[in-house]
């Protein structure tokens, strides 16, 4: 048989849980934001090492929603947006306020986290796009000739069109 812990101690534990993600998703934010910089500057070891903590910094976050999930299960509510609404429900008003303070804190973050993202990955984007256009021009690639392979890839269809045009 397995031991559940009283209520009181699975509400604290969630609610300290909640907490921790906040302060990994803020670092996680830092992290986003040095990449952010590194990619500007094309600063390839601030990158890599960027990459590296963001990857320490994921798995702990999966941890931390894992243990969330865990807890929620344990207190015989499913791990989704309305086993937490019905979670919190249990609590006392006092607490609930300030977990639920917290859990709108972490959504904001998760928010955040992912708009940064993906502003991070436009930029990267553009950079992959700017060097292509430079490879192509230094390979005597003119733009206006590519197509895409029967792979899905980008082709040079010059050729075609001489074969066309005959």
């Amino acid at each position: 048989m397995i031991h559940t812990p009283p209520q009181g101690s699975l509400h604290e534990s969630f609610a300290t849980l909640t907490h921790q993600g906040c302060v990994l998703l803020g670092a996680l934010q830092d992290a986003l934001e040095q990449e952010h910089h590194a990619l500007q500057q094309r600063d390839l070891e601030a990158l890599k090492q960027t990459t590296r903590d963001k990857h320490d910094l994921l798995l702990k976050i999966e941890a931390n929603i894992r243990e969330r999930n865990q807890l929620l299960t344990q207190a015989g509510h499913s791990p989704s947006e309305s086993g937490f609404e019905e979670f919190i429900l249990e609590l006392p008003e006092s607490a609930r306020a300030s977990l639920l303070e917290s859990w709108q804190k972490l959504q904001w973050l998760l928010n955040d986290v992912r708009a940064i993202s993906r502003r991070n990955e436009q930029v990267l984007v553009r950079s992959k796009q700017n060097v292509d256009q430079l490879l192509a021009l230094l390979q005597g690639h003119q733009s206006s000739n590519v197509l895409y392979d029967p792979t899905g890839g980008k082709g040079n269809y010059a050729a075609q069109r001489r074969i066309g045009k005959a």
